[in-house]
């Protein structure tokens, strides 16, 4: 299973616009982040995890070749406005992607996305998904050829959305981004995992009522006790990269765009 980081910022990203920061003047680029997805490849299946706005570029410099299927984690914009650009995966592979996302979505998904629910005439190029809500509560395994996914519930303050545990018969991933807490049948199937990804705002001691700070999440990580944890959704508040990692000793490290993990 090879993962790809296709973007690991916040919802401002990095640079943010009108920043002048250390971090947003950055020449390092692992300071360039693009909104929070992943890309997971197994032998015969691709899947994307999140629509970013920057979905199109994110492609483009991943040379994301084919999707089989999009997972969202829930419609917060920065997940979620991306999905148009899928089309052009509908022209290439002659097919109709299905679309998994927490069930509660399926309204947002209808009122933003409606057009690509509908039947056009031939020659106009449009967007074809097949939606395929998701019980939250049922933890329900999905299979995809040689990989496997499961959705979980993640606490994003006041909202309960979607993470993803992947797995394939040697090997596990989980994740978990725009995490706050995790209920205990989430931290369950997580716990051990080979990789978890986990989301976190900021390296400051403030709190945020549906994001993690650093501190925080490196205590989440040692409860999960995955053999590697990488950290994304990163704000230009989560300082240098290479500021950053220095104070990073414990299995936890920061995520950059474009990084890739074969998972063995």
């Amino acid at each position: 299973m090879r993962l790809q980081f296709l973007g690991t910022g916040t919802s401002f990203g990095v640079p943010q616009i009108g920043c002048g920061c250390k971090v947003c003047r950055s020449d390092d680029p692992r300071d360039k982040r693009l909104r929070s997805s992943l890309w997971v490849r197994g032998e015969a299946v691709s899947i994307v995890i999140d629509t970013t706005p920057d979905f199109r570029c994110q492609c483009l410099r991943a040379a994301v070749d084919r999707v089989d299927a999009i997972f969202f984690t829930h419609h917060h914009a920065d997940h979620f406005f991306g999905l148009d650009d899928a089309r052009v995966y509908n022209r290439m592979q002659d097919s109709v992607i299905p679309v998994y996302l927490p069930a509660y979505m399926v309204e947002q998904f209808e009122q933003t996305y409606a057009y690509t629910l509908i039947e056009w005439p031939d020659g106009i190029t449009r967007p074809r998904f097949e939606l395929r809500p998701i019980d939250q509560q049922e933890y329900r395994k999905l299979e995809f050829d040689e990989i496997s996914v499961t959705p979980v519930i993640v606490n994003h303050g006041s909202d309960d959305i979607n993470g993803y545990v992947i797995e394939t018969a040697r090997s596990k991933v989980a994740y978990l981004t725009d995490c706050k807490a995790l209920p205990p049948a989430t931290v369950e199937l997580v716990q051990g995992a080979d990789v978890v990804i986990l989301g976190s705002l900021w390296n400051r001691d403030w709190q945020h009522p549906a994001h993690l700070n650093l501190a925080d999440t490196r205590k989440l990580a040692a409860a999960l006790q995955g053999a590697q944890t990488w950290l994304t959704h990163l704000s230009h508040h989560m300082d240098l990269h290479a500021e950053t990692s220095k104070i990073l000793s414990d299995g936890v490290q920061l995520a950059y765009d474009g990084l890739v993990l074969e998972v063995e």
